[in-house]
């Protein structure tokens, strides 16, 4: 009997035990739970409202620059390869590719010693049939050479009979070869190409150099055929290199009258070099027209919605309402808009030229 009672005694103490555990767990889970419920309603009231904070310009009316871009190359309106004419050994080299060189200046030079006899033995040769053509003269009847009576065909039987029209002849030939053994520059330029060396064979089948009047240079670009209407000859073009911040203003002097297979017209411009374009260089040609009374917005206050161009009206209350848009011209920076059928937009009208790529109609904005 007695042991009865210990154990129902030590099953009550363990019972008593399980319910004091389930207790204390339930009130730890209750308390936990109202610490993330506090917690998260304190952090959906730290978090700031999301805000459409925008740039605003007010458009008016005024001068729209239209721009029509192309590209092309420089090349100089004068170059020439420059050729040794007759065979001979290079007795100097007087430039080197990149020289600046003045009209009238010796590139270089072949060696002269036989070049200097040959002319020698016409010069002789020419005056010794000078002589022979006096007597001829002198026994047509004639006081002497000088004769201001003597007949033009006189003169040239005793020129031909004394073989002085033929030793005048091989005397030009002999004295212009002698002048080709310098090489002279025709016009200002730098030189460019410069490969042959003294004391080497002169190379007759390749230029010397090639010289380049770089003081004014030509650009050939096209045109789409339903930009070329738009232009004249005689038109001022913006030239920018793409290599240098260096730009320049030119003029379109000739429009090819032909459409190629590419859908092109091509036009040559022609463009003072303002310091440090080089022959070859790539340029970007544009030519500007301007057109009064449009309305002209900035390129980033466009957007697409719908596959159509808008922008964003800002109203007083903060609100953006988009306006479908007709583009009628565009340059570098800008836009010259109308606002399409069934929208407004009219001068004076503020819009919004920032952050507008994910806003929709009637969006809630703030202006910074």
């Amino acid at each position: 009997m007695k042991l009865t009672f210990t154990m129902k005694h030590n099953k009550t103490v363990k019972n008593l035990f399980l319910q004091s555990a389930l207790l204390i767990t339930l009130l730890l889970a209750s308390s936990c739970g109202n610490t993330v419920r506090e917690s998260d309603a304190h952090n959906k009231e730290v978090l700031p409202p999301d805000r459409n904070l925008v740039d605003t310009m007010i458009i008016r009316t005024g001068d729209f620059h239209r721009e029509i871009v192309s590209n092309g190359k420089l090349s100089a309106v004068q170059k020439a390869e420059l050729f040794f004419r007759n065979p001979g050994i290079i007795s100097a080299v007087n430039i080197r590719s990149g020289s600046r060189v003045t009209a009238g200046q010796v590139l270089s030079t072949l060696m002269t010693d036989e070049a200097e006899l040959v002319f020698e033995r016409r010069k002789a040769e020419l005056e010794r049939a000078r002589i022979d053509r006096l007597d001829r003269l002198i026994g047509m009847g004639y006081a002497g050479e000088d004769s201001a009576s003597i007949l033009p065909e006189h003169l040239n039987i005793a020129g031909i009979r004394s073989g002085y029209t033929q030793a005048l002849i091989n005397f030009r030939e002999a004295r212009n070869v002698l002048e080709q053994t310098a090489l002279v520059a025709p016009f200002a330029g730098i030189a460019e190409g410069v490969n042959q060396k003294p004391f080497e064979k002169a190379d007759l089948s390749r230029p010397f150099c090639t010289l380049i009047n770089d003081r004014l240079f030509a650009i050939e670009f096209p045109l789409l055929e339903t930009e070329v209407g738009r232009v004249s000859t005689g038109q001022e073009v913006e030239v920018a290199p793409v290599a240098m911040p260096v730009t320049a203003r030119g003029r379109i002097t000739e429009i090819n009258p032909r459409i190629d297979a590419n859908g092109l017209a091509w036009l040559r411009a022609e463009v003072v070099n303002p310091g440090g374009y080089l022959e070859g260089m790539n340029v970007k040609v544009s030519i500007k027209r301007v057109t009064p009374g449009q309305l002209v917005v900035p390129k980033q206050a466009v957007v697409l919605r719908q596959n159509r161009e808008v922008l964003f009206r800002y109203t007083g209350n903060g609100i953006a309402f988009w306006t479908y848009l007709n583009l009628l011209g565009e340059n570098e920076h800008s836009y010259s808009v109308q606002a399409a059928d069934g929208a407004r937009l009219e001068p004076g009208d503020t819009i919004i030229i920032s952050n507008n790529l994910n806003l929709a109609h009637e969006s809630v904005v703030e202006v910074k």
